[in-house]
């Protein structure tokens, strides 16, 4: 079997699964685009309706309305009393203020961590894209090689039966003797030039954008690894949060952490098809290097 035959294999076994390859991108773009969706979704848990301020109550300017704790005056057992009852109203103001700022802070590290992995999401994005380009490039790569292929096949046809002919005619042309009215056929390269035309090259090509497309779907796994941890920093925080905490834990174990997982294991499915690809023999390699023209 020649080299052109051989390569001629190769494509014809890896078509199928480079068109597979395909598919799972297309699979993998909308199951990422459902990630981002549903992570912009978010935005909703982060909306604030509450429109309440704590206000601080207008000082007393009157010195009558103040206690007078340092006056030589005596105390009426009443006034002591109401004087008691309003240091501790006091005091359970104060904590409930306190427990407030507790609460608002809480509900601000929340809106921080909500939109940090909201944000972080849009980054999909150019994963999606550069899959999918190096993907078409793929395919477009393997379908030079096969065209490549044809081209040479047919142009090596041609080319032996324009020897033949002019071997034939030339032989005749001295048999004849005719040299004198016929001319011989001469100085017409039929050849094909080292380098014009390069498999080899376009298979080098083929396998680098494979390497490219694995790479990216790896780094795609380790930024939904990256958002996993961010999805438990939010859960964490909506905990300590009682009025938000089923909301946000129903989002994230239903819509969030489904739809993360879903996409990095379509990834991960897509790798293990380019990964079963098998390369070019070695051998057959370092023919198409050393290939001299007739040879293809």
């Amino acid at each position: 079997m020649g080299i052109l035959a051989k390569i001629g294999q190769w494509v014809a076994t890896n078509i199928p699964r480079v068109v597979t390859v395909a598919k799972k991108v297309v699979s993998f773009v909308h199951k990422t685009a459902a990630v981002v969706d549903t992570l912009i979704e978010g935005r909703k848990l982060i909306t604030e309706n509450d429109t309440s301020e704590i206000k601080q109550s207008n000082k007393r300017t009157k010195k009558e309305d103040r206690p007078d704790l340092l006056s030589d005056k005596k105390k009426t057992t009443h006034e002591i009393i109401a004087l008691n009852r309003s240091i501790d109203a006091n005091k359970k103001k104060l904590q409930t203020i306190s427990l407030m700022n507790e609460i608002q802070h809480r509900k601000i590290a929340l809106q921080i961590d909500l939109m940090e992995l909201i944000v972080s999401s849009q980054t999909f994005e150019r994963f999606t894209n550069n899959i999918s380009l190096h993907a078409a490039n793929l395919q477009i790569h393997l379908q030079t090689i096969q065209n490549t292929i044809g081209l040479l096949d047919d142009v090596n046809r041609q080319r032996v039966g324009i020897k033949t002919l002019m071997r034939t005619v030339n032989h005749l042309v001295n048999v004849l003797g005719v040299g004198d009215k016929v001319d011989r056929i001469e100085n017409i390269d039929v050849d094909i030039h080292p380098g014009s035309i390069s498999i080899l090259r376009t298979y080098e090509t083929f396998e680098n954008t494979r390497d490219l497309l694995i790479k990216e779907i790896d780094s795609f796994a380790e930024a939904v690894d990256g958002q996993l941890k961010r999805v438990e920093n939010v859960r964490a925080v909506a905990r300590l949060l009682p009025e938000k905490s089923a909301e946000v834990s129903s989002w994230i174990e239903k819509q969030v952490e489904p739809k993360l997982l879903e996409a990095k294991n379509q990834a991960v499915s897509l790798r293990g098809e380019l990964t079963v690809i098998p390369r070019l023999e070695a051998n057959l390699r370092r023919e198409l290097e050393h290939a001299k023209e007739d040879v293809l």
